[in-house]
């Protein structure tokens, strides 16, 4: 069954409309940038493929002219959209690409012989198109995980839709690709009305689940962090230790269970608001100092956790021992410190990451540390030094903040 050229400009034109609509009511609820930006994109083409119409009524300039201008104005909102969607900024002078196509457009309406008009006309706005597209292509990143296949099915389509236009932009003066713009007469002219209309609907398609998946990865980070700290909660942490075991990673790692020396008394002595500086003082600190492979939780209350692939328990129980002295302010001198960690080490083998088991070791080493006098770390029978002399807590001042941040 053949379909006519204007009947597929009005299916991409319904499809333009409803995914316009779509996003701008996405974006009033969630205010995502990017989504503003693909909403004025299809609403450009809303726009472009109704003023096409006037063509048929002699209005060459308005059905023409400023009808193609929209669609690299399209394509430029659709490049910002996908900046936006990675989190990238693109360079103002990818604005003027479709003012120059515009302009360029319009020198060619000085030639009024029709045949090689349309043929300008199509070369510079396929053109842009094409260039546009192809950078649409280029900024979205090429990642593996959550969401990688909906960012890999965006590229995808604006690298096809770029590569189309690079090909109708090539065939600009073959015979027969346009013959009239002013009846959409010519065969590149109906092929490429085809792949607008599928590509209106990868696109829509690819953001609605783009949107979807992140909004369920906003919901998984809600459900996996501590409010307070900002670090993983219990849920998380367990979730990505099993998705560390799962990944194939081998050897040996460590486990360690932190507590705060006395932590109930500082929330008697000081208030609850004290008591939450220092375990985000203690959050921020384990950040810093532990090597950007950990994994680190809070598990609840005062108790934190750290997970270290590829430490042994030798090199596991020196860093525990370099955070008990740092932190815990044995290192130096006086009343302004935030309080001593006692530390409990466990191994850990991977790939079968037997998290609960390892557990039960570190909590037995983590009170044979409190056992022992607190402010100190213990792998069992390997303990390490006790402090020279356990601080007194003081509440924060910036002096005690900067020896905790700097160690």
């Amino acid at each position: 069954m053949a379909v006519d050229a204007q009947t597929m400009l009005l299916m991409t034109n319904g499809i333009a409309l409803v995914a316009a609509a779509f996003l701008f009511m996405e974006w009033r609820a969630l205010r995502e940038a990017f989504l503003l930006s693909f909403a004025l994109g299809f609403s450009s083409i809303v726009i472009g493929s109704s003023l096409s119409t006037m063509r048929q009524e002699g209005s060459f300039v308005v059905g023409v002219w400023i009808a193609n201008s929209m669609v690299p104005l399209a394509h430029l909102a659709f490049l910002h959209g996908a900046a936006a969607f990675a989190g990238r900024r693109i360079a103002p002078a990818w604005f003027l690409v479709p003012v120059a196509s515009c302009l360029a457009m319009g020198l060619s309406l000085m030639d009024e012989a029709g045949t090689l008009r349309d043929q300008l006309m199509s070369l510079f706005n396929a053109g842009a198109v094409a260039v546009l597209s192809l950078k649409a292509a280029s900024v979205l990143p090429r990642t593996s995980g959550t969401g990688a296949s909906e960012t890999r099915m965006l590229a995808g389509t604006f690298l096809i839709h770029g590569s189309f236009y690079t090909v109708k932009t090539l065939c600009a003066f073959a015979p027969g690709a346009f013959v009239d713009l002013s009846s959409y007469a010519g065969t590149m002219i109906v092929v490429s009305l085809f792949e607008g209309a599928l590509v209106a609907v990868a696109l829509a398609m690819s953001i609605a689940a783009a949107l979807r998946r992140r909004r369920e990865g906003h919901v998984i980070r809600l459900a996996e962090s501590d409010p307070l700290t900002g670090l993983y909660n219990r849920r998380g942490f367990e979730n990505r230790v099993q998705t560390l075991a799962e990944g194939g990673t081998h050897g040996r790692g460590a486990l360690l269970l932190i507590d705060i020396d006395h932590f109930k008394a500082v929330n008697d002595r000081f208030g609850h608001q004290e008591g939450d500086r220092l375990l985000v003082s203690l959050a921020e600190y384990l950040q810093l100092r532990c090597p950007g492979s950990a994994i680190v939780g809070r598990l609840g209350g005062d108790e934190f956790a750290v997970l270290l692939p590829g430490f042994d328990e030798a090199s596991a129980l020196d860093l525990a021992q370099a955070l008990c002295r740092s932190f815990g302010g044995n290192e130096t001198s006086g009343r302004d410190t935030p309080g001593t960690l006692s530390i409990g080490c466990a191994a850990v083998e991977f790939p079968a990451a037997d998290l609960p088991a390892a557990y039960l070791r570190a909590d037995r080493n983590l009170y044979d540390a409190k056992s022992k006098g607190r402010g100190r770390a213990s792998i069992g029978a390997n303990l390490g030094p006790s402090p020279v002399q356990p601080p007194v807590y003081a509440p924060f001042t910036p002096r005690a903040l900067s020896r905790v941040a700097n160690g």
